[in-house]
């Protein structure tokens, strides 16, 4: 079943003018969110699915681009221009469920795959250069994906090496010095096939920087390859090595001052802003090697192989204030260095009534990560004075005038090891011509150890207190932490075949995140987070009806999780501000998602994607961002309504092909109903507003349909789409800041296929 793809109406992989003209027909997918290649349509799991084509229409660059086009899924908790804190620490969010910071001692709660290997979250933002699709799984997948995989999984599946001789040339060019650019040959040789691919991605920031920053906020710079080789060795072994590289090299997150007199641009419409950040950028450099091996033991019962090895190391220097203003002036730096060893063995039974699907695996990851915060002695004085209690002019008094125009700096540094081990099994029952049973279970162990240190600042406000501001470890030495967790996760689907064309299934799955640790409080190492524990009921219905005209999916959840690991700003009694801090909290969710295509006539087809949820959470005593004590609490959430309507309309010419293509997205603004909310905050222009985008590309394909050539155009009608005013300083030093949404885009894509 081809969910997003048939919204999106995308056949564009066919290299003839007749067959994008003509055929906009429902086709059929195949996907692997089972662990084995299925029919989308017969698999009882919510899963959306995003093609090739559908990031070639959408222009989509990273996973980020792609939220709009599926139901409950999105990157971080914000909108867009803040989302998931951008490449290096984006949250991956199924169901409303996100991990809990950007810690390296917790994990996410959703998994993120490439090639069918498990990437750490700094990793999960991969460029989407040659991917053949991407599947969005919603709900516990634990029993199939293991590690982290409580809420859903997002598999990225790039193109294998084939036989065939091929290959692709590509330019996406576009305002804002949109460049990118795309090749990709596929060729065989002594019997080995080569696939090989690059893409690099650029652009000016779509913020005006008036500031004495070097670096311009939001711009882009993206370089990706891949390097495969696939080897038949044999009539039973099939060999395929692969070599991957991404390098992120972009603009500092883009905070735009509101609500205070230090703020030149008060107006974010304006999308200007004056910052001093110094040094302020967002880098990854990352490769990987894959390896796998495919074997055939008889005709019912085969096996695969899995090793890899991947690094990485990022650099996320941002501003915390939105200012030019030296005496306001903080920044935050995000330094991961890390590599993950991954090893999975599987084997596949096929008989007349039984599917059975069987491995293990483990993985090995060691991580540093060193959180650095920086703030003049101005701003300093004013986090000293809150914790102590004294006067900021007698502390003035203390320090002198030399130390005017000078600046501090505090750092957590940490280190972990950590261990996962899973043996699973799935097997899927045939009882008769219409009812299945699958029956999974799987035991998953990790072990960690991490660690902690801040060293004691050399900043004379921290000399003269005795200790940090914010960052502090006990006597300023390192603390260490060791701590093991297992659990035993499973699911028991039910599914009815109504028709030859539809089915309906209701599920009771489990799914497990570890325990962990919080990489700014080392008093999680007494006290270690508690593993989430995840029970999800679903009713689901997917199938084609009316001849194959209209496509469904449409699931209906209630998803209780135990402990699970939020993230909130807490301030502790005596420190000068709060900082984002892991708490275990008890939700409920209860919600509906569904994706409708329709397909009108041959050249005619529209779409709608639509999701809902309600959300009851039961949170642990903890101190807020004002150091004040809050008892347990329960708290009630309604989720935006989300809807995504598209058509497509592909006449039939006598000189070429013809694909236009529409979107029209809308979110309900529920930033007001949020706890943070003051109200105050409504004066920030396009604050509290709903967002309405609207989106269009047409597509060309003259003769043999070699040669594309598209127009397009993003956020035509101009929506802002403002954040909710917030930041690490905005309480204490009233420096709020807000994201916005990119601007009105457009540009050309050529292509040519060979």
């Amino acid at each position: 079943m081809k969910k997003t793809s048939h919204r999106l109406a995308l056949p564009l992989l066919a290299f003839t003018a007749t067959a994008v003209a003509k055929d906009l027909a429902l086709e059929e997918v195949v996907v692997t969110a089972q662990k084995r290649e299925q029919n989308a349509q017969t698999v009882p799991v919510t899963v959306d699915t995003v093609t090739s084509a559908d990031i070639e229409n959408t222009g989509a660059l990273i996973l980020e681009d792609m939220q709009d086009y599926i139901p409950g899924f999105q990157i971080g908790s914000t909108k867009d221009g803040e989302a998931g804190g951008g490449i290096t620490q984006s949250q991956l969010v199924v169901r409303g469920v996100e991990g809990s910071n950007i810690s390296t001692g917790g994990d996410p709660s959703v998994a993120a795959f490439y090639d069918e290997v498990y990437l750490p979250r700094a990793a999960t933002t991969v460029a989407f250069s040659d991917m053949q699709r991407i599947e969005v799984l919603k709900g516990p997948q634990g029993t199939l994906f293991g590690r982290n995989a409580a809420a859903g999984v997002v598999s990225m599946i790039p193109n294998a090496p084939g036989e065939e001789t091929e290959g692709m040339l590509s330019a996406r060019i576009g305002n804002y010095g949109l460049r990118r650019y795309e090749a990709m040959g596929n060729i065989t040789l002594g019997g080995v096939a080569f696939r090989v691919n690059a893409l690099t991605n650029t652009r000016e920031a779509v913020i005006e920087n008036f500031g004495p920053s070097p670096n311009d906020p939001r711009e882009q710079d993206n370089q990706s390859a891949r390097l495969a080789a696939r080897w038949d060795a044999s009539n039973w072994l099939t060999l395929q090595l692969s070599y991957d590289y991404d390098k992120v090299d972009n603009g500092p997150k883009a905070a735009l001052g509101v609500l205070n007199d230090r703020t030149q641009y008060p107006d974010p419409t304006d999308r200007k802003l004056n910052t001093d950040v110094i040094a302020g950028r967002e880098t990854r450099d990352m490769d990987a090697w894959i390896a796998k091996a495919f074997f055939d033991i008889n005709e019912q019962w085969a096996g695969k192989f899995i090793t890899s090895y991947r690094q990485f190391d990022t650099f996320n220097l941002q501003d915390e204030d939105g200012t030019g203003e030296h005496e306001v002036y903080v920044d935050t730096n995000n330094i991961e260095d890390s590599d993950i060893f991954y090893n999975e063995l599987q084997f596949n039974f096929t008989g007349d009534f039984l599917d059975l699907v069987v491995g293990l695996n483990y993985s090995d990851e060691d991580t540093f990560q060193r959180t650095d915060l920086t703030f003049s002695t101005a701003a300093a004085v004013s986090l000293a004075s809150a914790q102590v209690g004294i006067p900021p002019s007698l502390l003035n008094s203390l320090i002198g005038p030399g130390y005017e125009g000078t600046f501090g700096s505090e750092s957590m540094l940490n280190e972990g090891s950590f261990k996962n081990y899973g043996v699973y099994g799935d097997a899927d029952f045939t009882l008769s011509d219409r009812w299945n049973v699958i029956v999974g279970l799987r035991y998953s162990k990790d072990e960690k150890e991490f660690s902690w240190h801040a060293p004691h600042s050399d900043f004379v406000i921290a000399q003269l207190l005795g200790e940090n501001l914010i960052f502090n470890t006990e006597n300023n030495e390192p603390e260490y932490a060791a701590e093991e967790w297992s659990k035993v996760t499973g699911r028991l689907v039910a599914n009815y075949q109504m028709t030859e064309e539809a089915m309906t299934y209701l599920s009771y799955s489990t799914g497990y995140k570890s325990g962990g640790f919080d990489s700014l409080n080392p008093g999680s190492g007494q006290a270690p987070l508690e593993p989430e524990e995840v029970v999800n009921i679903e009713l689901g219905i997917k199938g084609d009806f009316f001849d194959k005209h209209l496509r469904t999916q449409i699931a209906l959840f209630y998803m209780e999780i135990e402990d699970r690991q939020e993230s909130i700003e807490s301030q502790q009694p005596g420190t000068g501000a709060a900082v984002p801090t892991v708490i275990n909290t008890d939700e409920e969710f209860t919600g509906t998602e569904i994706t409708l295509d329709w397909l009108i006539s041959d050249q005619l087809r529209t779409g709608i994607i639509y999701s809902y949820r309600k959300q009851e959470s039961q949170r642990e005593a903890h101190f807020d961002a004002q150091a004040e004590f809050k008892e347990a609490e329960q708290l009630n959430v309604t989720a935006p309504q989300d809807y995504t309507i598209t058509l497509d309309w592909s006449p039939v010419l006598p000189f070429g092909s013809l694909l236009i293509h529409l979107d029209y997205i809308f979110k309900d603004n529920t930033d007001p109903e949020n706890e943070d909310h003051e109200d105050f905050f409504y004066q920030v222009n396009g604050y509290g507003e709903d967002s309405r985008v609207f989106n269009a590309r047409v597509l060309f394909v003259p003769g043999a349909g070699n040669f594309e050539v598209a127009l397009w155009g993003r956020n035509l009608t101009g929506d802002d789409g403002i954040s909710q005013p917030g930041g690490l300083t905005g309480d204490l030093l009233g420096t709020y800041h807000v994201g916005v949404r990119d601007p009105r885009t457009y540009g050309v894509d050529l292509k040519y296929v060979f």
